[in-house]
C-alpha cells in the first residue's frame, strides 16, 4: 500500500514540472526565401517566410539576422510579428557592396526550442562610373554625354573615329550594366550596340568587332556555344555581325553562310572545346 502511495505522488509531481524550452515538444521551422541575390547598393531586399507550427508562432515576433562577413557574429537587424498563417515579411537596405548573408531565427517558448532558418546570401553591387577612375592610357579617349539614336548617355567613355564608324567602350550603367550572365536570366538593359554596328556596316569602309576572351569561369565555359540558353536575350542579329575577336583569332561572319559561320566560330574558340563544338554542329545540320 505505501508503495503504491509513493508511486502516485511521483507521478503527480512529475506533471506539475513547468514546461520550459530545454523540454519543449518541438522545434519552430523557420523558412526564408530573399526577393533579389543581387542588388544595388542602396536598394531594398524583401525577405519572406512561413513559422511552423503558424498557429503556436502567431502573434509572436522573428528576428532578421545579418552576417557582414565569414567569422563575425550574427547581428540583429529588425524585428517583425508573426501573421496568423504563419507569415513574415521583412525588410533590409544593404548599402556595402559585398556579399551579405542573412537568416531568421524565431526565439523558443515555453513549448517550442528556438528555429533558425537556413542562410540566404545576397550580393550588393556598387557602381563607380569609368569616368571617375584614373586611366592607365587615355590616348583617343573621350569622356562626358555620348547620344545614341536621340538619347542622351552622361558618364560615358568613348573614342570617335572617321566619318560615321565608331567604337564604344562603355555607356554607364543606365545603358550597360556590366554583368555577364550565363543560363535563362539576364539583367541588362538596352544599349547602343546595335546602332553602333549599323554605322559599322553602313559606313563606308566600316567594320565592327565583337571582341572576347574564349572561355569564362576559370575556363571551364565556353563563350562559343552552338545555341543561346533558352530565354537568353539577342542584342544583335547575324546579319549585322561582321567580325568576333578573340585570343584565339578573328572570325569573320559577315556575308557568309551558316556553315562558313560555324566553322569560323569554332576556329577561334578555346581549344579543348572545339570538338565537342563540331559535334553539336553536325546535330543542328550546321556541318
Amino acid at each position: 500500500m505505501r508503495k503504491l502511495a509513493a508511486t502516485g505522488a511521483m507521478a503527480l509531481g512529475l506533471a506539475m514540472l513547468p514546461l520550459t524550452a530545454a523540454h519543449a515538444g518541438s522545434t519552430w521551422l523557420v523558412g526564408i526565401k530573399a526577393s533579389k541575390v543581387q542588388v544595388v547598393a542602396g536598394k531594398k531586399v524583401v525577405f519572406t517566410g512561413k513559422v511552423r507550427p503558424h498557429g503556436a508562432a502567431a502573434g509572436d515576433k522573428v528576428v532578421l539576422q545579418e552576417k557582414f562577413r565569414p567569422g563575425k557574429p550574427w547581428a540583429d537587424q529588425k524585428k517583425v510579428r508573426v501573421q496568423q498563417d504563419g507569415s513574415y515579411r521583412v525588410s533590409d537596405t544593404p548599402s556595402s557592396n559585398f556579399t551579405h548573408a542573412y537568416r531568421v531565427v524565431m526565439p523558443a517558448t515555453s513549448k517550442h526550442s528556438k528555429g533558425i532558418s537556413p542562410t540566404v546570401k545576397v550580393k550588393v553591387y556598387g557602381w563607380t562610373h569609368l569616368v571617375d577612375l584614373i586611366s592607365v592610357n587615355g590616348q583617343g579617349m573621350d569622356t562626358g554625354t555620348v547620344n545614341i539614336n536621340g538619347k542622351a548617355y552622361k558618364n560615358s567613355v568613348f573614342s570617335r573615329y572617321s566619318g560615321t564608324t565608331h567604337v564604344e567602350y562603355n555607356v554607364n550603367h543606365d545603358c550597360t550594366k556590366l554583368q555577364a550572365v550565363f543560363g535563362i536570366s539576364d539583367l541588362s538593359s538596352t544599349g547602343g550596340q546595335a546602332d553602333f554596328m549599323r554605322a559599322a556596316v553602313y559606313s563606308e569602309g566600316g567594320q565592327s568587332f565583337i571582341v572576347t576572351h574564349s572561355t569564362a569561369v576559370k575556363g571551364t565555359v565556353s563563350r562559343i556555344q552552338p545555341t543561346l540558353s533558352p530565354g537568353a536575350v539577342v542584342t544583335t542579329h547575324k546579319n549585322l555581325v561582321d567580325k568576333v575577336v578573340t585570343e584565339h583569332g578573328v572570325a569573320e561572319l559577315r556575308g557568309r553562310t551558316i556553315r562558313q559561320r560555324a566553322l569560323a566560330l569554332i576556329a577561334i574558340a578555346a581549344p579543348p572545346f572545339r570538338d565537342g563544338l563540331r559535334a553539336a554542329a553536325r546535330a543542328l545540320a550546321y556541318l
